[in-house]
């Protein structure tokens, strides 16, 4: 699986009273370097509060991310435990005792929410071309 690289093209807007011109093209690859960025940035931050028993789980989530990079879509959960696993809630319906005590239930959000001024800053400076990576 490949990753194709998007063409950013320059966007020019007229009305009646408005002129606008958006130059995308140069910063087309920073767009796809940021996303990279962001994606390997929260999947480093899921791993300590994921499930980890002994280790089969986070391995499968790292295995099928490793080519999804810079593409926008991560997987964070995994058939056929993860769906219960990422809610928290077992099959009775009650919450799981994590093994690892900073496992959270949906991790994801939890990495996200906990860390969004650093991905948020660090998608600036990519795209400001103040962050090399």
């Amino acid at each position: 699986m490949g990753f194709i690289q998007p063409t950013f093209r320059d966007i020019t807007m007229k009305t009646e009273t408005i002129q606008c011109h958006i130059g995308l093209a140069k910063f087309g690859w920073r767009f796809a370097r940021a996303q990279k960025w962001f994606d390997q940035t929260l999947m480093s931050r899921m791993y300590p509060v994921m499930p980890y028993r002994t280790g089969q789980f986070l391995g499968k989530i790292i295995n099928l991310n490793a080519g999804r990079y810079g593409q926008g879509e991560l997987i964070v959960s995994v058939p056929p435990q993860g769906r219960r696993l990422y809610n928290g809630i077992s099959e009775s319906g009650k919450p799981f005792h994590w093994t690892n005590p900073n496992t959270q239930p949906r991790w994801a959000t939890y990495a996200y929410e906990t860390n969004k001024q650093e991905l948020k800053q660090g998608v600036r400076d990519i795209l400001m071309g103040r962050k090399k990576d």
